[in-house]
């Protein structure tokens, strides 16, 4: 689930967040906080956490302890990319992302549409501050891993497409794959669940690892809540389908109809005779005839079909409009459900003989 928060203390917040169990984190961040983080960042590593950071400066100078904190970190397989920017320097909206999914930024963002396109948002910005930075390398001569992922956020069934090149290695292999790859190639690997991939080299030197995570997406149904007005009640009360595997619904002809909505999602919702239709609503109609409707949702990269079918029946005596006493409406709405459930059976007992 994608989620935000903001903290004008980022540091504090920060490091909280680097002692949970997260398994990967990209920072933007200046050098300052670099060295405030620097503690917290060390324990998260060397708890298996992969961390990218991007140090934003207004020079490419750098000073001697700079580089001895950049050191300890590119060792334990910290990528660290040195961002020359004064706008950014200036502006100080530093953030982090926390598995691909969970942003903490320093300060309060403009309008967005949802969590998920804000933390998208983000993380393209990220990707993008990376290719445009400078990576700081300081193996001296040693290892030299370059892994990149084409999608880091995918939906499940998805493939994505893993990049390396290695140098100075005699041994190349990506961890969970468990098998032996040339110093550089591509692969396509499809993905069900959250994965992180661990490209490990090794020479007669030592070992040096670079690990890339993939965030499955959970695709969640889109569902209709219906109801119909109750003329005795004078509200509308909710009606479910026959079974829990159809969307076939028994009303009453001459009643009236309403389908709801509230998808949480992006994307677009239309049907196939109402055309486009907001995220968030309704629609209502006094049915006369059997009526159908077919929803469809699209998003990216998933589409979602939903067909309700309303089967009319003949009930004049429900819409018989005389006033009546209060205390009798209770029954009446009892004698309501009684007479709709028989008819529903007698019904779809008829339908599914055929």
């Amino acid at each position: 689930m994608f989620r935000f928060y903001y903290s004008y203390d980022l540091i504090s917040e920060l490091e909280k967040e680097l002692q949970r169990d997260h398994k990967m984190v990209q920072l933007m961040i200046d050098e300052y906080d670099l060295f405030l983080l620097s503690k917290a960042l060390f324990e998260g590593v060397s708890n298996e956490l992969t961390a990218e950071v991007v140090v934003v400066s207004t020079s490419h100078k750098k000073s001697m302890k700079l580089v001895n904190l950049c050191k300890r970190l590119i060792d334990m397989n910290v990528e660290i990319y040195w961002k020359v920017d004064k706008n950014l320097f200036v502006k100080e909206d530093y953030f982090a992302i926390f598995d691909k999914e969970y942003l903490v930024c320093k300060k309060k963002q403009e309008d967005f549409e949802n969590p998920e396109s804000l933390v998208r948002s983000k993380n393209d910005f990220f990707n993008g501050l990376t290719l445009a930075s400078k990576k700081l390398s300081m193996f001296d001569g040693d290892i030299q891993i370059d892994l990149e992922l084409d999608r880091s956020i995918v939906y499940p069934g998805e493939e994505v497409f893993l990049k390396w090149e290695v140098k100075n290695a005699h041994e190349v292999e990506i961890e969970p794959l468990d098998e032996k790859l040339a110093e550089s190639g591509t692969k396509a690997v499809l993905i069900d669940e959250n994965i992180k991939f661990t490209l490990v080299a090794k020479n007669k030197g030592g070992v040096q690892k670079k690990s890339v995570f993939v965030r499955v997406l959970k695709i969640k149904e889109i569902t209709f809540g219906t109801e119909v007005f109750d003329p005795v009640l004078k509200e509308y009360i909710p009606i479910l389908p026959i079974n829990a595997e159809s969307y076939d619904y028994a009303v009453y002809i001459g009643q009236k109809v309403k389908i709801s909505w509230d998808i949480k999602m992006l994307g677009k919702l239309l049907e196939s005779k109402l055309g486009n239709l907001p995220m968030v609503g309704f629609h209502e109609f006094e049915i006369s005839t059997q009526t159908n409707f077919n929803f469809i949702f699209k998003s990216i990269n998933n589409e979602q079909h939903k067909h309700l079918t309303f089967h009319c029946f003949e009930n004049p005596e429900i819409f018989k409009q005389e006033a009546e006493p209060t205390e009798t409406k209770t029954t009446k709405r009892d004698n309501f459900f009684k007479i709709f459930l028989f008819l529903v059976k007698d019904i779809f007992s008829k339908i599914f003989k055929k």
